[in-house]
């Protein structure tokens, strides 16, 4: 498999290293100034052909290159939530949303620990960077991030800022006194980038439908493509 890499970042950065971990990637090209060092793996892309899929973390869509993805029909993952793109037919998948809030979110919450019932409560939350919350809902998150204030983001969704390097994801279900916990915390580049990863992962192996989808959308799947590439998962369950 080859990987084109438009790193705008330390995540996009990241999410390549981790990709050349992957016996199946065979070669990863860095687009649009994207610092790339040549090695008989890695080098500089020139142009979307010989290419099997494609990746951006920027936080807008990189016109260029998916335009040229939509023309070679060549996937392309983004991390961006909504990186200005319309949601019209495409030949291959473009995947949005590949990213610790909505796509890693929705991995864990797929989790045989976790797995909510319809009739359940779901509190979710992550960490994004900025100044800490003051006042607040307090989330715990896995070492080191520890218990941090949360804002609500929308209804069951919180989120958390870090000022720091580290950064988390915890999906809470069922009752306060008796909850059920699946959360993850690691450096926040890094966590960012292997959500960035498998999701690569993920759409060469087929998951995803042409069209723009979002990562989430497979969320069991991603949670196993995670596992490939390593992420610790932390969960338990309160007997009382």
């Amino acid at each position: 498999m080859r990987v084109l890499a438009h790193a705008t970042g330390e995540v996009g950065q990241r999410a390549a290293n981790v990709l050349l971990a992957e016996r199946s990637v065979e070669f990863v090209g860095g687009w649009g100034g994207t610092a790339t060092r040549s090695t008989h793996r890695t080098g500089v892309a020139r142009d979307v052909d010989g290419y099997d899929i494609a990746y951006s973390d920027a936080p807008t869509a990189p016109s260029d290159l998916l335009a040229r993805c939509a023309v070679a029909s060549i996937p392309i993952v983004m991390w961006a939530d909504d990186p200005g793109i319309a949601p019209g037919a495409s030949v291959a998948p473009v995947i949005i949303g590949a990213n610790v809030g909505s796509a890693l979110t929705a991995a864990l919450l797929t989790h045989p620990t976790a797995n909510p019932r319809d009739d359940e409560p779901v509190v979710v939350a992550w960490t994004e960077p900025g100044r800490p919350h003051r006042r607040g809902e307090p989330i715990a998150f896995p070492d080191p991030v520890g218990v941090a204030i949360a804002k609500r983001r929308s209804p069951g969704r919180f989120v958390a800022r870090r000022d720091d390097t580290w950064a988390g994801a915890v999906v809470k279900v069922g009752s306060d006194e008796a909850p059920r916990v699946v959360g993850v915390a690691d450096h926040a580049a890094h966590l960012e980038a292997l959500v960035l990863a498998a999701t690569v992962l993920l759409t060469v192996d087929g998951a995803y439908e042409p069209g723009v989808r979002h990562a989430a959308d497979q969320g069991e799947r991603l949670l196993n493509a995670l596992r490939r590439v390593e992420l610790d998962i932390a969960s338990w369950r309160s007997h009382s």
